[in-house]
């Protein structure tokens, strides 16, 4: 039996907090390294006005910490971020943070066995076995449009809101249609003197059923051993039988749902020509709104389906040759969500780059092991997204990766590295079970790389995951002994 491997975590998000969580329990020594000033991740980074979740809220906790306390169905990022912090600091994970901290480059050190890491400052660090809870939401994606530099008002991504002054009474170009959008235009748009929205592509909307829950039923969730657990998993179940097949019943339903919905609300016939798109529900991101659709009926809110061609010191103009005046930009065009640790340069055996692995699209045992980077392991990794809520997922993937150092540390273990053959046969699975599904069903989504694989979705159940990191394979991976000196 050798000593507890060290661990370095990159992310303070969701991820890196369950990560933490399961070493201070398990007695390792960490350091979460985080970038910004706090924790909470994508939660911290997306204060837009609006934001909240699209899975529910008991679903989207940690089933080690449930909280009967959730004001209503879909939590605000208010509120899934004091969980976050309260979670923090009830399993003691503060003492183990570097905050204002990126690590900008993470290098496998072939003789000492161990992984150096430095930062954008130029520190550095070093640990026995890294673990990436970057995730894939967390760079933003903001498009090279001509001219963006010389535009005279203020512009920002939604996920660095700028807070220090009010957009009332302002004249506001929001660029993008995505999950981001549909929560932020209907929260400014009464407050702005004119909105513009700028589309790309049209999107399905779906109603959200949300509700706030009563006193009574939060004391119950509290109070009644079971109640808040039996709850979750009844929404769990639900995702459980999700269909993403774009041949089934449900995506023919609710592609006819979002439809029927689409005609009820939006009575202007050019308008909601606008708004239907060519391609079956899930395509692109499924979204639930009750107030997106009555927005873009304000009679200060515009919709502009021209293309952008520039962006003049005044504001956007289009392919018609219209120039938008507007006082401030706003880029609601999501992440880089395909381009998987594209922050940290990861340098593996042989001053491999995972970069360059990754050149056609990511991949990953289960999600969390690369041939090639020993002792590295991914959370909410390549094609772990998609078919039940990420929370479940990580929870799954910290069991997987405890489970890892728990070999290394009772077999005296240096390394483990997964096999190739290993990593090429699931990951051929994966791509096999692509094909019929809604995420190559013809449009734009960030489910794929530019070579057109899918590298964020994940084709099996959240059921069939969870079941497949309950244990550690360990003959499905290469096994190193310390070096003696």
């Amino acid at each position: 039996m050798s000593p507890k491997p060290t661990v370095a975590i990159l992310g303070a998000g969701a991820g890196g907090i369950a990560m933490g969580i399961a070493l201070k329990r398990a007695g390792f020594e960490f350091t979460i390294y985080e970038k910004s000033d706090g924790v909470g991740g994508t939660w911290r980074d997306n204060g837009y006005p609006g934001a909240a979740c699209d899975v529910p809220s008991h679903l989207y906790s940690y089933s080690f910490e449930l909280n009967p306390w959730w004001s209503r169905t879909f939590a605000s990022q208010t509120e899934i971020l004091a969980y976050l912090e309260r979670c923090t600091d009830q399993y003691g994970i503060r003492t183990h943070l570097r905050l204002g901290t990126a690590i900008s480059e993470a290098r496998w050190q072939p003789a000492a066995q161990e992984w150096a890491l430095t930062a954008s400052d130029g520190e550095s660090f070093t640990a026995d076995v890294v673990v990436s809870g970057l995730g894939m939401l967390n760079v933003p994606r903001i498009p090279a449009i001509p001219g963006a530099d010389r535009f005279a008002g203020r512009a920002f991504h939604s996920s660095r809101w700028d807070h220090g002054k009010s957009l009332s009474g302002e004249r506001v170009a929001s660029i993008g249609t995505g999950a981001s959008a549909i929560q932020y235009v209907p929260a400014i748009a009464p407050d702005v003197e004119h909105l513009t929205v700028f589309q790309r592509t049209p999107i399905w909307i779906t109603p959200r059923l949300d509700k706030p829950y009563s006193a009574a039923e939060q004391r119950r969730f509290a109070r009644v051993p079971g109640a808040a657990r039996l709850h979750r998993f009844g929404i769990w179940r639900t995702y459980q039988q999700a269909s993403f097949r774009t041949d089934s019943d449900q995506t023919n339903a609710m592609t006819e749902l979002a439809r029927s919905y689409l005609a009820r609300k939006v009575e202007d016939p050019a308008l909601r020509e606008a708004l239907t798109p060519d391609y079956p529900v899930g395509c692109k991101r499924p979204l639930t709104s009750r107030e997106w659709l009555p927005a873009l009926q304000r009679p200060n809110v515009r919709l502009v389906t021209e293309p952008i061609v520039e962006i003049t010191e005044r504001g956007p103009r289009t392919a018609d040759g219209e120039v938008h005046d507007v006082d401030t930009i706003i880029y609601g065009t999501g992440f880089k969500a395909d381009e998987y640790l594209s922050t940290v340069d990861v340098v593996g055996e042989g001053g491999r780059h995972l970069s360059d692995d990754w050149a056609e699209g990511a991949e990953a045992y289960l999600g969390m092991s690369v041939t090639g980077y020993p002792n590295f392991f991914l959370l909410y990794g390549p094609n772990t997204n998609g078919v039940t809520s990420i929370i479940f997922l990580l929870e799954a993937q910290v069991h997987y990766v405890m489970a890892a150092l728990r070999h290394m540390h009772l077999m005296g273990l240096a390394t483990l590295g997964v096999r190739r053959r290993v990593m090429t046969r699931y990951n051929r699975r994966v791509q096999s079970r692509m094909e019929g599904t809604v995420w190559t069903a013809g449009c734009t989504n960030y489910f794929r790389a530019p070579s057109g694989k899918v590298v964020t979705q994940m084709p099996f159940s959240g059921g069939w995951y969870w079941l497949h990191t309950r244990i550690f394979p360990i003959w499905r991976y290469r096994l190193g002994r310390r070096v003696l000196e």
